[in-house]
């Protein structure tokens, strides 16, 4: 009884955003299966490749959603491993009632996924954002407005 209950514990610490402090040994740096959106108005076929993807917000959030802190944490081990590589962060919003309003609610999305990489042991200089609020996102339809609200990562070597 008092294991099952120590288990439980466990499985709620490791459930939460926090433990993400622990890390663990990745052989290689792998990605969650997942629908890629490099045209954010077409799908893409599934890519495993975690040096490009996005990150989807729910509207004028900022959180980062469960399945990409998946993501961001192997992001985060294989830049902590690979010093001469950066992660460019692009973010994007559509669902302010003006420009300035999209433009701090993508810079809030930019900086939650700085938070969580610096969290991560990122160093500094390996983290370069943008946030663009909805310039570089047209607004067509209601699917349109769901697929800006957007973070836009990608790997590259430091250069």
């Amino acid at each position: 009884m008092h294991l099952h209950k120590i288990n439980k514990v466990l499985i709620c610490i490791l459930l939460t955003y926090t433990v993400q402090y622990l890390t663990l040994p990745f052989p290689d740096l792998l990605a969650e299966e997942g629908v890629i959106f490099e045209n954010p108005y077409k799908k893409t076929e599934k890519q495993t490749d975690v040096t490009q993807f996005t990150i989807y917000f729910t509207k004028k959030s900022h959180l980062i959603p469960k399945q990409d802190q998946v993501r961001l944490q192997s992001v985060a081990d294989f830049l902590y491993r690979n010093r001469n590589f950066e992660i460019l962060i692009s973010a994007h919003a559509v669902e302010g009632k003006t420009n300035k309003e999209n433009v701090l609610i993508s810079e809030k999305r930019s900086l939650e996924v700085e938070r969580f990489l610096l969290i991560h042991s990122v160093e500094p200089n390996q983290i370069r954002r943008l946030f663009y609020g909805n310039s570089k996102s047209p607004n067509l339809t209601k699917e349109h407005e769901a697929l800006n609200r957007r973070v836009e990562i990608l790997l590259q070597p430091i250069g």
